[in-house]
């Protein structure tokens, strides 16, 4: 372990301990899936169909509220903390799912709890990266991954216990889904912030100095926020980061949906079909939970997996292979849906591998954009720099969610439109560069 002030550090790995267990618990706000169809029931299903925009803006407003209040979070822990603002994360959170069990049939307060639950997600989430980024200066790709992996992780566990717990038509246990998980995710973030703290100032693991350029190195300059949003390389991270935000967040939002874009073109070629009594394999409850943990679990594999490659290959690099993978893959679904296979099997099969494909790309956005920022614009205020990257999930959340609300014709469209927005992340990745400091500047820039 790095020694800066002639005493034995503990195991920077505890650290880590405590980040996964905060985010297996706020990834959970990933599994709407479960959630979709069941609160569309008791809302009113006559009026609100689980792919209407008044459904799909109950999960655009917990992204919104997640992207937006990362900064205030960021702020918040570079002041106080990680323990501190983990644990009020925590308890913000937890009343999101408690309000969601008491109120599930009501549109408006259904509306007031994700914003809740959205707004702890925000403020919890910058704690444990922060800190993690903090104390691996050695390892920023690998451990932002990993210490973001909980995110998908939390989601497919989750995903199997909500299931369970809400059962299949009518949907009654419901409200005890929401009470349960609440009171199981505010034990969780409360005892991984226990296991939060930044390392001293000017810390460097032991044996390890930074590169003077590429994955790992310092920034020539420690960017405050305002400084960093006057950069043209902070706009061309964040205009990248809505592009690829908005193609995962529209596949997570609407795995129930694309199951019943299957059922209608399985219905048009079986005209004795008849969804009243029966079901697309795609479309049932255990499917469609099996299909958002099967994401979830790429999701977070994908975290892990691209952090590690932008450690060996630059992060600019990592970023156009996945962005141009995640546009040949979304291309792809397009051509499956426009493609209409009516089998069953062929159906599920495709369904679950275009959707693990995106949600494995997906993940690599948080295990990228982190350590990127800390490269160009530096540690000391980290918290604070990426909480205002991150406002481009927000922007990102909201356009994800409500996409097939606005694009009418069906997936295929859907699809097409998110494929070419990872094309075009893609074609920024190439210009985007760390900025140009001046010499003055990077004579009286601290280390990073």
């Amino acid at each position: 372990m790095g020694d800066v002030t002639g005493q034995k550090l503990p195991n920077r790995w505890i650290r880590v301990i405590g980040a996964l267990l905060i985010q297996l618990a706020l990834g959970s706000i990933y599994a709407w899936s479960i959630f979709n169809k069941p609160l569309a029931y008791w809302i009113e299903d006559a009026a609100y169909g689980a792919k209407s925009l008044a459904v799909l803006g109950i999960f655009a407003t917990s992204l919104a509220g997640f992207g937006f209040f990362v900064s205030v979070g960021g702020v918040l822990q570079d002041k106080h903390g990680p323990k501190k603002v983990a644990m009020l994360a925590g308890v913000i959170y937890a009343l999101g799912y408690v309000m969601s069990s008491q109120f599930y049939e009501s549109l408006v307060m259904m509306y007031a709890s994700y914003a809740m639950l959205g707004i702890g997600v925000g403020i919890g989430y910058s704690c444990p990266l922060a800190c993690c980024v903090k104390w691996f200066p050695d390892k920023r790709g690998l451990i932002s991954g990993i210490a973001v992996a909980g995110f998908g992780a939390g989601t497919f566990i989750f995903a199997q216990v909500g299931s369970a717990i809400i059962g299949a038509s009518p949907f009654d246990g419901l409200s005890e889904g929401y009470l349960y998980l609440g009171i199981i995710f505010l034990a969780m973030v409360i005892a991984g912030a226990q296991l939060l703290c930044d390392p001293p100032a000017n810390y460097c693991p032991a044996g390890w100095s930074p590169p003077q350029s590429g994955a790992g190195s310092s920034a020539k300059k420690q960017f405050t926020p305002r400084e960093m949003v006057r950069t043209k390389s902070f706009w061309l991270l964040w205009v990248m980061f809505v592009l690829s935000a908005t193609c995962g967040l529209m596949m997570i939002g609407n795995i129930s949906n694309v199951g019943q874009n299957m059922e209608d073109i399985f219905a048009a070629a079986n005209p004795d079909f008849d969804p009243a009594t029966e079901n697309v394999m795609v479309t049932t409850v255990s499917n469609i939970a099996t299909l958002t943990g099967v994401l979830a679990i790429f999701n977070g594999t994908g975290r892990v997996v691209w952090g590690f490659v932008s450690d060996k290959v630059g992060r600019t690099k990592a970023m156009k292979m996945m962005f141009l993978t995640q546009s040949v893959v979304l291309l792809a679904a397009s051509v499956f849906v426009l493609s209409k296979p009516t089998d069953e099997m062929v159906q599920f099969v495709g369904v679950t591998a275009l959707m693990s494909l995106v949600g494995f790309c997906f993940g690599g956005n948080f295990a990228l954009f982190p350590p990127t920022t800390a490269e160009f614009f530096g540690t000391k205020t980290f918290g604070s720099n990426y909480g205002v990257v991150f406002t481009s999930y927000g922007i990102g959340g909201i356009t994800g969610a409500l996409m097939p609300g606005i694009i009418t014709g069906g997936f295929e469209w859907v699809f097409l439109a998110t494929g070419v927005g990872s094309l075009a992340a893609f074609s920024i990745a190439w210009f985007t560069k760390p900025p140009v400091v001046d010499a003055e500047a990077e004579k009286k820039a601290t280390p990073a």
